[in-house]
């Protein structure tokens, strides 16, 4: 099971942590978790164009994807919206293999 969870403080979004395996399918063919997979690592990549780590830090490992927003940036934040729903549009076509977790802070 993928998880995921979104700290929010209002509409901005604080924090994203993804871990784990979907196990959807036998490695290789885990479509579950190619598509995370591919979600985590090119909102990293943009966040990264986009000058993010002097505002933050994003760790990106197997299995694992974690950002953390220490300075609000616009721009950042529609790049973190986007993440968000493409990680629910993956919830809701497979749920059974990833859940989102979202937290007010």
């Amino acid at each position: 099971m993928v998880n995921v969870k979104i700290k929010k403080e209002g509409s901005n979004i604080l924090e994203v942590e993804v871990s784990g395996h979907a196990d959807s399918d036998e490695i290789g063919y885990d479509l579950v978790c190619a598509g995370v997979s591919t979600a985590c690592v090119g909102i990293g990549n943009e966040l990264g164009k986009r000058n993010f780590l002097d505002y933050g830090s994003i760790v990106l490992r197997s299995g694992y994807c974690h950002i953390i927003v220490n300075r609000l940036n616009e721009i950042h934040q529609v790049v973190l919206e986007t993440f968000e729903t493409i990680l629910k549009s993956i919830e809701e076509s497979y749920g059974d293999y990833l859940k989102i977790i979202e937290m007010e802070v």
